[in-house]
């Protein structure tokens, strides 16, 4: 814990929503170490811890932080390419790229803030080569980076899995004890087969853990299975291997060459998506990361994150980034997908916090105030009187109302300071 963070406090609030049990109003963590040791009423977890320090949010709600679980730090508001084509936002970012080198920390610096400001305190980040690791590093925010790699700036796909993978290591020395760097496969149309397959394969020899696009636009399903298009061109100039298609959905073509198992998040999901599809993403073990703001800003359709949760797909929220996307809050990104699938509040809750926990592997450690985890959670400003306040707190974090934002029982934002 940062210096001058008791070992040992209670934080307490008018109501907290654990997730993962039922909303406890007059509630308080006791955490130790930067772990919840007890969760309960304030009155007996006072009553049982005499002289430690209380801290209570009055008029608030304590929940637990979100989990971004597909993110780009690398953007920046207000130059957005032009939505509603994919193609043609895509053209714009490639011909955007010499000139986007000069102010990406700045804008992974100011994107991990808007982050921890609005109530996230685990982020799943994908960058090139993990060239934002160092802003999410500094943040406070806990995350892993997915370094991502581009096979035709060398030699072979040999070459280029052997980079990243040494990469991965290099990048791993001297982080904070929360922040993780893992590979990412990038997309089917920027990874040759040979080269996301072997990439894949190293990664589940040292038991780690994979992200990738898939199946995010009608172009990547159009080249995926007849091998033409918009993104077909974008391949053979760049990667340089002779692609015809592989007359099967990306989903298909994904498990084809290994890429899916349980260590996999896979973000997007929203064109072409087939019963089919689901099924294979069920029994390899495979988890989602749902962007809707993002799907709709590019022309990309709608993710059936109903269906998948139905056949027990694991299935989290990402913000993606503020090329494709309005902000990074989490809480915002959720609200817009409950409305889009009609979900109840409770659910759009533990989408937001539990279940991208979940899908990425780290339930154990974060995505509900549980004993035993981090004490990783945010202070609402909302204190609903009735049966099901979730709808209400989802609203109010949605539209600006984090207070604070506590990472391992630390404040990394808190604008009360009392």
């Amino acid at each position: 814990m940062p210096e001058g963070t008791p070992n040992t406090a209670i934080f307490a609030a008018g109501l907290v929503l654990p997730v993962s049990a039922p909303p406890i109003k007059e509630g308080a963590l006791l955490v130790e170490n930067g772990r919840i040791a007890s969760i309960g009423l304030l009155s007996e977890i006072e009553r049982d811890n005499a002289g430690v320090e209380v801290r209570y949010f009055s008029s608030c709600t304590m929940i637990p932080g979100a989990v971004n679980a597909h993110a780009h730090l690398g953007f920046r508001r207000g130059d957005e390419p032009e939505g509603r084509s994919f193609s043609k936002w895509m053209t714009e970012l490639i011909s955007r790229l010499p000139e986007k080198a000069a102010w990406t920390p700045e804008a992974a610096r100011n994107s991990a803030q808007e982050a921890v400001e609005t109530g996230t305190t685990f982020m799943a980040e994908s960058s090139l080569y993990g060239e934002c690791l160092p802003q999410l590093a500094e943040s406070g925010l806990a995350g892993m980076v997915y370094a991502e790699f581009l096979p035709f700036e060398f030699g072979s796909p040999e070459e280029a899995v052997d980079y990243i993978e040494e990469k991965v290591l290099a990048l791993r020395e001297g982080l904070p004890p929360r922040v993780g760097v893992e590979a990412s496969v990038h997309a089917p149309y920027t990874v040759d087969p040979k080269s996301a397959r072997l990439a894949a394969q190293r990664v589940r020899e040292r038991e780690g853990r994979l992200a990738t696009h898939l199946s995010e636009s009608p172009e990547e399903y159009e080249f995926v299975s007849k091998g033409t298009g918009f993104l077909a061109d974008i391949f053979t100039r760049l990667v340089q291997v002779d692609w015809e298609g592989e007359g099967v959905s990306p989903v298909r073509y994904a498990e084809s060459i290994e890429l899916l198992w349980p260590g996999t998040i896979a973000a997007h999901l929203a064109t072409g998506v087939s019963e089919e599809d689901i099924e294979i993403l069920n029994r390899t073990g495979a988890a989602v990361a749902h962007c809707p703001r993002s799907n709709e800003y590019l022309g990309c359709g709608v993710s059936p994150v109903p269906k998948m949760l139905g056949r027990g797909v694991r299935v989290g929220m990402g913000t993606d980034g503020l090329w494709s996307s309005p902000s990074m809050n989490l809480f915002e990104e959720t609200l817009f997908a409950v409305k889009l699938h009609g979900f109840d509040g409770e659910t759009g809750l533990k989408l937001a916090t539990l279940n991208g926990a979940q899908a990425l592997g780290i339930e154990g450690e974060t995505g509900s105030l549980t004993v035993g985890k981090w004490a990783d959670f945010a202070v609402i400003e909302a204190d609903s009187e009735g049966e099901r306040p979730e709808t209400e707190v989802l609203e109010a974090a949605a539209g600006g109302g984090v207070s604070a934002t506590m990472i391992g029982g630390a404040p990394v934002y808190d604008r009360l300071g009392t």
